[in-house]
């Protein structure tokens, strides 16, 4: 984990300084996670979680210089170069199913593996099928569900496209669409997308991923709540 400034934690930038879901600790003992927002961006105080996951079928895989298998092709897939980097990628169906790697970067249609997650089993365009995940690129919380694997709050408004950090554990702020109970657990699932509600009498962990505890309860629906933040 690296020591940043409360300036660095509470700026935003065009162009990324660290790794996404690089970890950070504030002089006061508050940690962070580097993210990047996707559409929409985040408001202050609003939940981020991350962005949709893409499905890709029948892929084929190939080795580098050393016999590694560490890259996976879609023809034609037109990805943005970069796009992936530091994202994930599981084999769902098919030849190889079931292996799960990290991936260093891609181009248009290849992603490149790092060589520690290189596959152990080749894969076949006739029926491999990948899915991609990158949890630390993120959009505000869905409305409604209760669980939705958070990455962090914001603490300042992000455009899409921004990089900045989250708070993933210790005081700060969130938008709360229902009055907050103080000492009580909060979670996803309000009807405005990024903001939380109280965590119901008798839900567990099991219904809902509980996000933190409320210090100073908001004084009204809609209104930013003075809270712990403790996402694991």
């Amino acid at each position: 984990m690296i020591h940043i400034s409360f300036q660095d934690a509470l700026q935003t930038t065009a162009n990324p300084a660290l790794a996404l879901g690089t970890r950070a600790e504030t002089p006061d003992g508050r940690v962070w996670t580097y993210v990047q927002a996707s559409t929409g961006g985040l408001a202050k105080g609003s939940v981020a979680v991350p962005a949709a996951v893409t499905a890709v079928d029948t892929v084929s895989s190939s080795t580098d210089s050393q016999g590694r298998i560490v890259y996976i092709t879609k023809s034609g897939a037109s990805w943005t170069p970069g796009q992936f980097a530091n994202g994930w990628v599981v084999v769902d169906d098919g030849t190889g199913v079931g292996q799960v790697a990290q991936i260093y970067s891609n181009t248009a249609d290849t992603l490149q593996l790092y060589p520690a997650y290189a596959l152990t089993t080749a894969l076949s365009v006739a029926d491999s099928d990948i899915t991609i995940s990158t949890p630390n690129v993120v959009v505000k919380s869905a409305v409604t569900s209760l669980l939705q694997n958070a990455t962090g709050i914001a603490q300042v408004a992000f455009a899409a496209g921004e990089y900045g950090y989250v708070l993933v554990r210790g005081v700060g702020t969130v938008m709360a669409g229902a009055a907050l109970v103080v000492s009580e657990y909060f979670s996803t699932g309000d009807d405005t997308t990024g903001q939380v509600i109280p965590l119901a009498v008798g839900e567990t962990l099991d219904d809902a991923q509980i996000l933190g505890r409320a210090i100073v309860a908001n004084a009204a629906p809609d209104q930013g709540a003075l809270v712990f933040v403790s996402i694991t």
